[in-house]
């Protein structure tokens, strides 16, 4: 992929994305030129816009964001664009563009980002900060050829939803997750379904001591045949968990009349999850 450097040299350390304080100021520098703006102007909003082209290499414009903080946020043309799914409009990336993916500035949300980019059989995410976002919400839905993804850059500390975020990587063998921090995430419904091809899960990064969603969470993972926990994880606050196992048919003591939650627990207990110790 081609690399589209904005916030300094790929092997330094990554710089953290811009974003608005709590009155809407922005100020971030884009190739070598710093601009600053209230992001709730449109008129400040357009004048940034014709400054940026006008340095740029490339065409960028404003996205007002229907998921996460709803913030304004100021993307490349060349490696997103805008899709409407399920009445939510969103950025989407570009996936034939070759473009590095890097997030859009002043971005909070995620959702949908790579959603369907079905030719893609690894993404480079090394310049990708994700310190900001907290919707990362059907991230990688159907993105159904992807074998490896590297997400070992990114921040998850501000997440709250991650529903759907792997649905339909039907492809994907393998995922390392154990830097996510998911202290604050809520919904967790579907986040691995139809994952096809996963022989293991190691989530015991994860706290989810506030989920209260895990419906579907592990539906159709036919090959899994272990997902590690530790004993941050926690289901006490889930009130949708229907099927979480359901098609689970490689966990150890698996039974298909028994699906829900009541099962996401210790092998030693009685459930289908290995507690790593």
């Amino acid at each position: 992929m081609k690399s589209m450097n904005l916030f300094g040299d790929n092997n330094k350390t990554l710089l953290p994305a811009p974003i608005q304080d709590g009155d809407g100021n922005l100020t971030f520098s884009l190739e070598e030129k710093a601009y600053s703006l209230n992001v709730n102007s449109e008129e400040e909003r357009e004048k940034v816009k014709r400054e940026v082209n006008a340095n740029s290499l490339t065409k960028y414009n404003w996205f007002k964001e229907e998921t996460g903080e709803n913030y304004w946020v100021l993307y490349n043309t060349e490696m997103y664009g805008v899709l409407r799914i399920d009445s939510i409009e969103c950025l989407r990336y570009k996936e034939y563009s070759g473009l590095t993916p890097i997030i859009p500035i002043n971005a909070t949300s995620c959702h949908s980002m790579f959603y369907d980019c079905s030719s893609l059989t690894s993404l480079d995410l090394g310049n990708f900060d994700t310190s900001k976002v907290i919707d990362m919400s059907q991230m990688f839905l159907n993105c159904l050829s992807l074998i490896s993804l590297d997400l070992s850059n990114f921040d998850t500390s501000k997440v709250t939803t991650m529903h759907m975020m792997f649905e339909g990587c039907k492809s994907l063998n393998s995922l390392d997750l154990s830097n996510f921090n998911t202290s604050r995430v809520i919904y967790m419904r579907e986040m691995f379904a139809i994952c096809n091809e996963l022989t293991s899960l190691d989530l015991s990064s994860f706290d989810t001591s506030k989920v209260t969603t895990m419906y579907c969470m592990f539906y159709g993972c036919k090959k899994l045949t272990s997902i590690y926990i530790s004993d941050k994880w926690k289901t006490n606050k889930v009130t949708e968990d229907v099927a979480m196992f359901d098609r689970c048919c490689s966990l150890p003591n698996f039974n298909k009349e028994k699906t829900d939650a009541e099962m996401a627990k210790p092998i030693e207990q009685g459930g289908y999850l290995t507690l790593k110790k």
